[in-house]
């Protein structure tokens, strides 16, 4: 299956798609996912046409993709609208916008309200998947014991990317609550929510500096988690993305004291790791 190295390769191969008389027609897969895929916008047009190429390129396909602008003052949101039309007939693709920009945490919550599967992935625009069939295999996890499903993470930068792909394989399937995930070997973006999960506990709205990390401790405090280190998500980094700045953690570290002392030790010790790591990034 291509992985994200070669989205590039399969874009410039595949302009024609981008005009629905010369698209590719995918065979669907008898796999059925109740799952929703969300995908949020805030000026994103530079990413939208790997993006696109990347969901045509899915099979399976989830059950339905959400698009939602959050107040873009490009070309997103017509972009997305173009895509709805275009996409294939038996994937439901919906295009939200919002009147004023929510944030990020604002975005996510709505989301989770307009969405209809039972289980939510929220997409970030310059994120991709690696594989093809990312949705193939995970399929077997979406089950009723589960609340979080947390996939591997991949990078376009390097020291992030073998250190991701060196720590994964010592995660077990269900990782202790303590363990850390988020930022070292998973991104947000890569994690699947039971949905129903996050209308009781939603996103931390405003969002600050790893409040995804405490959201999804919370989550998995509550619930079971499991970790897959086949399937990945390539987390993106450039110079407009939140890793890529200077960032105030002073808020998560105030919440880490609300865990066990095992938890905020083993954060601790990664939040220090982290932010050396992309000192060396940046």
């Amino acid at each position: 299956m291509p992985v994200c190295s070669e989205w590039q390769a399969i874009l410039c191969k595949s302009q024609s798609i981008l005009s629905s008389a010369d698209r590719p027609h995918f065979e669907s897969s008898p796999l059925v996912l109740d799952l929703s895929l969300g995908i949020p916008l805030y000026n994103a047009s530079r990413f939208l046409d790997e993006l696109f190429v990347c969901l045509r390129g899915l099979n399976p396909s989830p059950r339905e993709i959400v698009f939602l602008d959050d107040a873009s003052s490009d070309d997103s949101l017509s972009r997305a609208r173009q895509f709805a039309k275009d996409f294939l007939p038996n994937v439901a693709v919906r295009v939200l916008s919002n009147e004023h920009n929510l944030g990020i945490a604002g975005s996510y919550n709505r989301l989770v309200k307009e969405t209809s599967g039972e289980w939510l992935q929220i997409l970030d625009a310059d994120d991709l998947f690696t594989d093809t069939d990312f949705y193939q295999q995970i399929a077997a996890h979406l089950r009723a014991e589960n609340d979080v499903v947390v996939t591997a993470l991949r990078s376009n930068k390097r020291l992030l990317d073998r250190c991701a792909r060196l720590v994964a394989p010592l995660i077990p399937l269900q990782p202790p609550a303590w363990l850390p995930l988020l930022g070292s070997v998973a991104t947000r973006a890569g994690v699947l929510y039971r949905r129903a999960r996050l209308v009781q506990q939603p996103f931390p709205d405003p969002a600050y500096a790893g409040s995804d990390v405490i959201h999804l401790l919370e989550l998995r405090a509550g619930g079971r988690c499991v970790f897959l280190r086949g399937p990945s998500v390539r987390y993106r980094i450039h110079g407009a993305a939140q890793s890529s700045q200077l960032r105030d953690y002073s808020i998560y570290r105030q919440q880490l004291v609300c865990f066990d002392r095992k938890t905020q030790i083993a954060h601790g010790l990664d939040l220090h790791l982290r932010q050396f790591g992309q000192r060396l990034i940046r």
